[in-house]
C-alpha cells in the first residue's frame, strides 16, 4: 500500500510539473506569436506593452516556479535575439523597453532568473525586517503603556492609602479627644 501511495504521489508531482512547464511553454509560444504579429503590423505601443507584460510574467514565474521561468525567458530571448533590429527600430527611444531588450539579448536566462530571485529574496527580507520592526515597536509601546498604567495605579493606590491613613489618624485624634473629654466629664 505504501509503495502504491508513494508511486501515486510521484506520478502526480511529475504530472503537475509537466502541466506547469507545458502551460509555461504554451504561454511563451503565444507571446512570441503575438509579438511577431505586432512587429509585422508596426504597433509600437502594443510591442512595448507586450514586452512589459512578459517582464511581469517572468517576475511572477520567478516567485512561483524558477525552472519554468528559465524556460519562459529562454523562449522569449530566442525570439528577441532573432528580431532585435526590428524591435529596436520599432520601439525607438523608449529607454525602458530598450533596456529590457538589451537584457534579454545579452544576459543568459539563468542569470536573469538568479538576479530576479535574489531581488525577490531581498524584498522578502526587507518585508520581514519591517514586520519585525513593527512588532518590536508594538511591543515597546505596549510595554510603555503597561508601565505607565502601573505607575498611575501605584500613584492612585498610594494617594488612596495616604488619604485613608490621614483620615484614620484624624478620626483617631477626634476619637481620643472625645474620649478624653468624656473621661473628664465622668471624672476619670
Amino acid at each position: 500500500m505504501k509503495k502504491f501511495f508513494v508511486t501515486a504521489v510521484a506520478a502526480l508531482t511529475l504530472t503537475f510539473t509537466a502541466c506547469t512547464e507545458g502551460a509555461t511553454n504554451e504561454e511563451a509560444n503565444t507571446l512570441v506569436e503575438n509579438l511577431q504579429s505586432l512587429i509585422e503590423s508596426g504597433d509600437t505601443s502594443a510591442v512595448q506593452s507586450t514586452l512589459a507584460s512578459a517582464q511581469e510574467k517572468i517576475a511572477e514565474l520567478v516567485i512561483k516556479d524558477p525552472e519554468a521561468a528559465k524556460t519562459y525567458v529562454a523562449k522569449i530571448q530566442e525570439f528577441v535575439k532573432d528580431n532585435q533590429e526590428k524591435i529596436v527600430s520599432l520601439i525607438g527611444e523608449n529607454e525602458l523597453t530598450q533596456g529590457l531588450v538589451t537584457t534579454l539579448v545579452n544576459t543568459p536566462a539563468e542569470t536573469v532568473i538568479n538576479t530576479l530571485t535574489t531581488g525577490q529574496g531581498i524584498i522578502n527580507n526587507a518585508q520581514q525586517t519591517v514586520e519585525n520592526l513593527q512588532d518590536s515597536v508594538r511591543n515597546s509601546v505596549d510595554q510603555a503603556v503597561d508601565e505607565k498604567v502601573n505607575e498611575v495605579q501605584d500613584a492612585v493606590s498610594q494617594a488612596v492609602d495616604d488619604k485613608i491613613n490621614e483620615t484614620t489618624k484624624k478620626a483617631n485624634e477626634e476619637l481620643n479627644k472625645a474620649a478624653g473629654e468624656a473621661a473628664k466629664k465622668l471624672g476619670f
